[in-house]
């Protein structure tokens, strides 16, 4: 598994960490002790650097792409920078929060898919998304949005095998910003896509608390920013 260097964390974000990355499962939909959301949106942290708080690895064996932070339109952003000509299979580079720990939650994030640059033959964006219950990069769900297919997906990630649940076809445009969001609840996953509710489903593959954070595959760039952890308790 490769893995990133793990960043000094400022006292400020120890703190915050320590406030809001904790979780456990009732359901969603019943009365429960909510803890204040966990929004990061990279604006204090270091560009060209791996936020404060994060830790990157790698589901399956492969060269190391790259996550920093990024200057875009007058705000940072963490970027994520693969490499347009190659797409190795069962490949899929992961960053989350370190420490975090949640089994039911609202997880959010803005995605924004740069398109491929012309030079390059054949290249396509084969999607970014969030991951919950994070046990370590090969186990873990998985919702992606896929440009080039013009699809969103949910799967699980089980010993480095990707196994697709569900999908539903969706228009995802490159070059403009879109909003991903995966409500867990038990084993109830439901999705939504700029603000539209797509579909839920039912899986019990991982039932523990795990991390959540950040995924795409290595031959893209893709940016993110305002990631939300809303979790209950």
């Amino acid at each position: 598994m490769y893995e990133c260097g793990v960043p000094t964390v400022k006292a400020s974000t120890v703190a915050l960490l320590a406030i809001f990355l904790t979780g456990a499962g009732t359901v969603l939909d019943r009365p429960a002790a909510q803890l204040s959301p966990l929004i990061v949106t990279f604006e204090d942290d270091q560009i060209g650097a791996l936020p404060e708080g994060f830790k990157c690895g790698m589901t399956g064996q492969w060269k190391a792409t790259d996550w920093r932070v990024q200057e875009f339109r007058g705000m940072r952003v963490l970027g994520h920078f693969g490499f347009w000509e190659d797409d190795p299979d069962g490949v899929f580079p992961v960053c989350w929060i370190r420490d975090s720990k949640a089994k039911d939650l609202t997880l959010t994030v803005r995605l924004f898919p740069v398109r491929p640059p012309a030079a390059v033959k054949d290249a396509v964006h084969d999607g970014a998304g969030i991951v919950v219950r994070l046990k370590d990069p090969n186990n873990y769900y998985l919702m992606r949005a896929v440009p080039h297919e013009m699809r969103l997906r949910l799967y699980k990630v089980e010993n480095g095998k990707r196994t697709t649940l569900g999908g539903k076809d969706v228009e995802i445009e490159l070059e403009r910003w879109h909003e991903l969001r995966l409500q867990v609840s038990g084993s109830t996953f439901t999705l939504f896509f700029n603000g539209e509710k797509l579909f839920h489903l039912m899986d019990s593959t991982f039932e523990e608390a795990g991390s959540y954070g950040l995924w795409s595959k290595p031959n893209n760039v893709t940016y993110f920013d305002d990631l939300k952890a809303e979790i209950v308790k």
